[in-house]
């Protein structure tokens, strides 16, 4: 019982280090730009899906690394293992070591395009994202950057052709689906961020404003997402129905929060509806590529 109980406890640790839950999410992106690539190879699959699993875990990991110093100073983040010291900075280097070289070969056997999309992608959040966070709210654009790259590993993993109006929409909505998601956790972390020294992108708008900036993003979110029919790329009727409800529930779901007549812009809500919408979306498109 014993070992049971330190072996779950290192497993939690774990989770926490290489943010699971972010991880896993990284790693359904890249499998949907895979399948919307029509590959439909299960080792292959399966091979994209462990290699992006292990690349997005160095890069929480190097996150950590980089940030202990300010996630300490956030009740959001004050528990991650290096903020709180449970885990050394010099296990955490050999870990981020392990996971960035097992991915990085994994993926380089499945495609060398793969692999060099994934060390970009990592380039990008840890050496651009993550230090521009703390000198400009423009920070959010590369960080969408990134968040549009794992669908485009996925699909040169099957394919070389990184101009089809496929992977060019995916990558689109994923690039501006990233922008409302980032402002909802600076609406709902504000005074968090601004006191570890972060730059957040709503600090100088008004209400209004912020608002205002939000649904212009998800509006655009929802027009990119609703192109895909447009471009033959969604063209079963059920899950057209599905795309288009999915979309002006979005929209509805925006005005009722942000406007509502306690004037109290409901956030936290917002931002699981935003990260449950684009859950739904990929589903939806997965579920139309094996029709």
């Amino acid at each position: 019982m014993q070992i049971q109980l330190i072996v779950s406890n290192k497993l939690i640790i774990l989770s926490k280090l290489v943010r699971i839950k972010l991880s896993l999410a990284v790693t359904l992106s890249a499998l949907i730009g895979y399948v919307f690539a029509d590959g439909r190879d299960l080792k292959t699959a399966l091979g994209i899906a462990l290699g992006v699993l292990l690349l997005s875990s160095a890069s929480s990991v190097l996150n950590q690394l980089q940030e202990a110093e300010y996630d300490a100073k956030m009740d959001r983040t004050k528990k991650r293992p290096l903020a709180s010291e449970v885990v050394s900075e010099k296990i955490a280097v050999r870990l981020f070591a392990i996971l960035l070289l097992s991915g990085t070969i994994l993926l380089a056997t499945i495609s060398s395009w793969s692999a060099v999309v994934g060390l970009i992608t990592i380039a990008i959040y840890n050496l651009v994202y993550t230090p521009l966070k703390r000198k400009s709210g423009l920070a959010i654009f590369p960080g969408a950057i990134v968040g549009a790259l794992p669908p485009i590993l996925g699909w040169v993993g099957h394919s070389t052709n990184i101009l089809d109006p496929g992977i060019v929409l995916l990558a689109g909505f994923m690039f501006l689906w990233q922008v409302p998601h980032f402002l909802m956790l600076s609406f709902k972390y504000k005074d968090e961020y601004l006191e570890a020294g972060f730059k957040v992108p709503i600090a100088s708008l008004s209400d209004l404003q912020a608002k205002l900036m939000v649904g212009i993003w998800i509006i655009s979110t929802s027009m990119i997402a609703l192109l895909f029919p447009v471009a033959g790329l969604i063209t079963n009727l059920y899950v057209l129905i599905g795309l288009i409800t999915l979309n002006v529930l979005l929209i509805v779901i925006f005005v009722k929060l942000a406007f509502s007549k306690s004037h109290k812009f409901k956030s936290a809500r917002l931002h699981m509806y935003i990260s449950l919408y684009m859950l739904l979306f990929l589903v939806l498109i997965a579920i139309d590529s094996f029709i």
